[in-house]
């Protein structure tokens, strides 16, 4: 048997994910990977990670289908990408913004999730 030390108290953990609250959150895109939608097609599926204030350290996700070119150009942008026909996920990753983000329903209905709602590019 092995034993662990979790170093919290199971009992002070809430039963439940909790959303960041709607505000600006100055973020670095930590991992861009492809994979696929659930109707077929090509994603680009997006971490971000809070990197200052007090929610420092929380994820944030964003699902970009390919087939949805102005989120893509988006993204392109933030990497310094300005024209292309092809790109490379290693670009994305390491790019700072201060993200926009918003609650809203999750699709499936069950609470609230969070949606970046704008990116602005760091200074």
């Amino acid at each position: 048997m092995t034993i662990i030390d979790l170093g919290y108290d199971l009992k002070d953990v809430k039963d439940s994910f909790e959303p960041l609250p709607e505000g600006q959150y100055m973020c670095r895109l930590d991992k861009c990977t492809l994979t696929q939608s659930s109707t077929g097609k090509p994603m680009l599926k997006m971490e971000w990670v809070v990197i200052d204030g007090e929610f420092e350290g929380r994820r944030i996700f964003d699902n970009v289908v390919i087939t949805v070119d102005w989120k893509v150009k988006q993204y392109a942008e933030l990497a310094g990408i300005t024209e292309g026909t092809a790109i490379d996920t290693n670009d994305f990753e390491g790019i700072e913004a201060l993200l926009g983000v918003v609650q809203e329903e999750r699709s499936d209905g069950q609470g609230i999730t969070n949606r970046i709602k704008t990116m602005t590019p760091s200074a």
